[in-house]
């Protein structure tokens, strides 16, 4: 399975859509319990911006098992990535 989650805005906001969007869905073990690590470290990096800023994040995670006969062994990914936006107008 895979997944991808993306927002661009205030911190706030951002975070909102993010943890919205990731509810409406869930993922196979341990690619759930990834993903929900993940947020928590989202969350705290954009608890961490100024409220006034603007953020991008794009997040996406992926898990396979490349050998059928094992399905205890998974493999998975995950990439994401928080911008501080800086001149952003209004």
């Amino acid at each position: 399975m895979s997944w991808s989650l993306s927002a661009v805005g205030k911190p706030a906001a951002v975070l909102a859509k993010l943890k919205a969007d990731a509810s409406r869905n869930s993922c196979p073990e341990p690619e759930q319990t990834i993903r929900a690590q993940a947020m928590v470290s989202m969350e705290t990096l954009l608890n961490s911006l100024p409220p006034g800023s603007a953020v991008q994040v794009n997040a996406s995670g992926s898990q396979w098992v490349p050998d059928s006969t094992k399905p205890t062994e998974a493999v998975n990914t995950l990439t994401f990535e928080v911008k501080p936006l800086f001149g952003f107008v209004e």
